[in-house]
């Protein structure tokens, strides 16, 4: 997995590139849910590059979440490959995440939340 981040005032970008599973998701943690504070509550979250997504990685989302809504923040997805849309789907966690339609759309939602 390849993560590439991208940070500016009140937003995290991420994009995930390869597998995103048991294996991967420490990498996830520490690169990406340990570094959301007060001053980057939204996380802008890429998964077009996602070829394959599990559990694990169901609940690093979940707890990548919970960490954006406790400083008064979101997750929004863009870009979601069919591998992630379907697990998403299948447990019905993408009626709890934000979508957007490109990451200039989250970005310009972030920032119109907070003006």
């Amino acid at each position: 997995m390849e993560i590439t981040i991208d940070r500016e005032p009140q937003i995290t970008r991420v994009a995930i590139e390869g597998r995103f599973d048991a294996h991967t998701v420490p990498q996830y943690i520490a690169e990406v849910v340990e570094q959301i504070d007060g001053h980057r509550p939204n996380v802008v979250l890429d998964l077009a590059g996602v070829e394959f997504m599990d559990s694990s990685a169901l609940a690093a989302l979940v707890k990548t979440l919970k960490r954006c809504m406790e400083h008064g923040g979101d997750v929004i997805l863009v870009g979601v490959a069919d591998a992630a849309r379907i697990i998403l789907e299948l447990t019905r966690l993408d009626r709890v995440f934000t979508r957007a339609e490109s990451t200039e759309a989250a970005r310009t939602r972030v920032l119109a939340r907070s003006a």
